[in-house]
């Protein structure tokens, strides 16, 4: 497993952590005038924060769970991410997906003018990127591969 398939079960496992305590303390003690408001209210939140990450999870999830991905491939431009120390943005020419990656590839050159031919495996709702490999343009030769 690479990092972008442990964040995202870990994305979804947090989710699920926070919604199923927040439930149970507000189906239990939303009526009982014991517990102070700011309890309730911020047992509210965390089930909001859970909500989110599910919310954000959950669409991929078959996808992730039975590895049913789709693979994009074409000419692409890598670029080192300007948010991230030592991330890439892969750009397909073709098709115009950005797609960003943790670990940057050790290649001789970056940038427009130094095209590659990439394949990228992702969900088919482009949501999460799995893994990506670059490719020679003239020779399809592998370069790199995370």
């Amino acid at each position: 497993m690479n990092a972008e398939i442990i964040t995202y079960f870990f994305i979804f496992l947090l989710g699920i952590a926070f919604v199923l305590p927040a439930c149970y303390f507000l189906v239990l003690h939303f009526d009982n005038k014991q517990y102070a408001f700011l309890k309730k209210l911020k047992w509210t939140g965390v089930l909001l924060l859970g909500l989110l990450c599910l919310w954000m999870t959950m669409p991929s999830f078959t996808e992730m769970v039975f590895r049913d991905y789709r693979v994009l491939e074409g000419a692409c431009v890598l670029e080192p991410s300007e948010s991230k120390g030592t991330s890439i943005d892969i750009t397909l020419t073709e098709t115009n997906d950005t797609f960003s990656f943790r670990d940057a590839p050790d290649l001789e050159a970056y940038g427009k003018k130094v095209p590659y031919y990439c394949q990228v495996t992702t969900t088919r709702n482009l949501a999460f990127e799995i893994n990506y490999r670059v490719f020679d343009k003239d020779t399809k030769k592998l370069l790199y591969a995370n």
